[in-house]
């Protein structure tokens, strides 16, 4: 017990420290990993919330003076945060002093490290299987899902709002004509587009094909003024032809917002045979308490987009909604064994969770999180509260969490009924091992050259990584079991 005070007492005596002492005692290079690398990457070399930090690559001025004032103030039209409120002068001076400036000459610029990723083709080794990986489909332009058909054929999602079609491990040069139009904003952190792509559980009989996007009402307006919302629409391919469209989610325009972010959108089927989709908070945390708003917020529907029982039986709470509380999930796996829904949820800065879905749930977002905001301001002090469901897992710092799968089949036998989760920042493709709803074991067992939007498991049980820069497919196999 007297080590803990003694602990105390030393964070307090550090934080009453004068400036110069404090920077010291917390140097440039560890404060940038404590406040820039979610962001800007631990090297330096950028990642899909900021860019690479180099005199090669800034764009706001390059001075130390530049650097200085940016860290001060943030850059609000991009969605850097203001540092003054939360960092000393001295603090401020350090973390200028550590990175490079225009003014350095090349000789004496150490450059952002290149990113460490696995080979691709190359084999990589884990602690079960020598993994085998390759590229199945190049060419594409950031990769966000896929979904199989048969054995051979698959439907690819591209951000851009182009649907294609895979036959034989071949990519069909023209992308399925006639989808609906998206919208992707030019901003560096957009988040819209074609988002997910997903077969009726009863495909073979009926054709029917879900996709998910970033929907404009005002598509021709000025950029700034674009109000968008998750979409939802279902049809069926004739003759490469989009056909036979209906809408299946559609959110109020008074839902629409400007934001290009958090718009969430993977679509899976329950074992009942219903159609959940997540919504994200678009960037304004209080709707994902709203009852009223679609926001931040887990949809359950039938396939014809009708609503499909009420677990909340309150007047006030839109009829598709099935939990609250959510910040932006981008994963979504039904347990083929318990039939339960499970999701990752893209924290802010730390805080990333692995929850179990539970109709009428509350998951917190914003009174409950184990994440802080960017600029390191406290967003809530609670983690816990009575009535919020708790993570079965969380991620401090941010591991970037982006889709999820089950694995099934004969390729990886020992992974069976393991979870598959992608991420972005790290690109990394991790195995967690579950006891019940307990993660007991988690392993990286691929870096990614790309983001790994989503890991899929095919209907031959190779594992396939949806991803961009470089936009590809990568096929993961057994190239031999290092144990029995």
């Amino acid at each position: 017990m007297h080590r803990y005070r003694l602990l105390y007492v030393l964070a307090a005596l550090f934080a009453l420290l004068p400036g110069p002492a404090r920077a010291q005692a917390a140097d440039g290079a560890t404060l940038f990993q404590r406040n820039c690398a979610g962001c800007h990457g631990p090297n330096r070399e950028g990642t899909s919330l900021g860019p690479p930090l180099s005199p090669a690559t800034y764009r706001y001025g390059g001075t130390r003076g530049d650097i200085e004032r940016i860290i001060r103030r943030g850059i609000p039209s991009q969605g850097m945060p203001a540092f003054g409120g939360t960092l000393g002068e001295a603090e401020i001076n350090a973390l200028a002093d550590f990175l490079p400036t225009r003014a350095t000459t090349p000789e004496e610029e150490a450059p952002p490290q290149p990113r460490q990723s696995d080979p691709v083709p190359g084999v990589v080794e884990t602690l079960d299987y020598a993994v085998r990986a390759e590229v199945f489909v190049d060419g594409l332009q950031t990769v966000w899902s896929m979904a199989f058909i048969d054995r051979d054929t698959a439907l690819v999602v591209e951000r851009a709002g182009r649907l294609r079609v895979v036959r034989n491990g071949v990519l069909d040069p023209r992308p399925v004509a006639g989808t609906p139009q998206v919208y992707s904003s030019s901003h560096r952190w957009n988040q819209g587009g074609l988002l997910d792509v997903a077969l009726d559980p009863d495909y073979a009989r009926n054709g029917w094909i879900y996709l998910s996007y970033s929907h404009a009402l005002n598509p021709g307006a000025p950029e700034e003024e674009i109000r968008a919302m998750t979409r939802v629409v279902r049809g069926r391919i004739r003759d490469h032809a989009w056909v036979d469209e209906e809408v299946v989610f559609q959110a109020d325009e008074s839902s629409y917002d400007a934001h290009a972010w958090h718009y969430s959108g993977r679509l899976l089927f329950d074992s009942t045979g219903h159609l959940i989709m997540p919504v994200g908070d678009r960037g304004t945390p209080e709707r994902a308490r709203d009852p009223a708003d679609p926001a931040g917020k887990m949809h359950r529907m039938r396939g014809d987009g009708t609503p499909a029982g009420h677990p909340f039986g309150r007047e006030g709470v839109l009829p598709t909604i099935y939990s609250i509380g959510h910040r932006n999930a981008q994963g979504l796996a039904l347990d083929p064994e318990t039939g339960r829904i499970w999701a990752t949820e893209h924290g802010p800065r730390g805080g990333d969770e692995l929850n179990v879905i539970r109709a009428g749930g509350d998951y917190g977002w914003p009174v409950v999180t184990y994440g802080i905001n960017y600029d390191g301001n406290e967003i809530t002090p609670h983690t816990r509260a009575k009535g919020v469901e708790q993570p079965r897992h969380y991620w401090r710092p941010s591991i970037a969490t982006a889709g999820l799968a089950f694995y099934r089949g004969d390729e990886f036998p020992l992974w069976n009924g393991k979870l598959l989760v992608g991420t972005l920042g790290r690109r990394e493709l991790r195995l967690l091992t579950l006891d019940g709803d307990r993660v007991l074991h988690e392993e990286v067992i691929f870096r990614s050259p790309g983001r790994i939007y989503e890991p899929v498991v095919g209907p031959d049980g190779a594992i396939y990584l949806c991803t961009d820069d470089p936009g590809q497919i990568i096929r993961l196999t057994a190239a031999a079991q290092r144990r029995i």
